[in-house]
């Protein structure tokens, strides 16, 4: 069962910043999982739509600027990362999972995304994923080739029918909903199920019983 960094090393380091993936890579992480927003003039490396859990910053992350963004403390010292700086850190060490969180990401990872393609990296070490399954529609349009991960709170009809429109490789669902029939079912959609978060020893062999491919977990030994 694949262990995926969530947000990097975030049980040891800030969390969605090189520090984190970083260390994720040393402890042996063969995927690292972090979270894209756009802002003013561009994209970030950050989960919440506001800065003020994760940063010295105050306000929507939408509402700010690259310079001023980068000018924060992103914890130790840290600064809040780009995309390009993350998969220059992951190529050839690990593979890569972007989650589009929140609006008008898609158009501007597309970009990213063609250039790291052109750049060596192999699209089976890429992963996209959403909740937001219209920007999962949108990559898939132009950029076929990059395999998608369908987020869910739960392996329902929806999830497994855009899965199959989107032929995506993964889908992603909470801990609290998975049992038996959500393996099958994601499974019968052609998809590898991965699972959040996962922490807990007790959960981790649940979810080895159980079948699943992979959990998202911020435990430092991802081996």
């Amino acid at each position: 069962m694949l262990r995926i960094a969530h947000r990097g090393a975030s049980g040891e380091a800030p969390e969605n910043t090189l520090a984190a993936v970083g260390r994720a890579i040393e402890r042996g992480a063969a995927w690292v999982e972090v979270d894209v927003q756009a802002c003013v003039d561009g994209l970030v490396v950050i989960h919440d739509r506001t800065l003020e859990r994760t940063t010295d910053g105050r306000g929507p992350v939408a509402g700010h600027t690259l310079a001023a963004l980068r000018a924060l403390d992103a914890g130790g010292g840290e600064r809040i990362p780009l995309p390009h700086e993350m998969l220059a850190l992951c190529r050839d060490r690990c593979g890569l999972n972007l989650e589009l969180k929140g609006p008008g990401v898609a158009s501007g990872l597309l970009v990213i995304l063609n250039q790291a393609l052109t750049d060596g990296w192999r699209a089976q070490d890429l992963l996209a994923s959403s909740f937001d399954w219209g920007q999962l529609r949108e990559l898939h349009g132009a950029l076929p080739r990059v395999p998608l991960g369908v987020l869910t709170e739960q392996v329902d009809v929806a999830a497994c029918a855009i899965a199959r429109e989107l032929d995506a490789a993964v889908i992603g669902c909470a801990l609290a909903t998975v049992d038996a029939a959500a393996v099958t079912a994601a499974h019968q959609a052609g998809c590898r199920l991965w699972v959040f978060t996962v922490n807990a020893t007790a959960d981790f062999e649940r979810m080895a019983a159980l079948g699943v491919d992979g959990v998202f977990t911020d435990h430092a030994d991802y081996r």
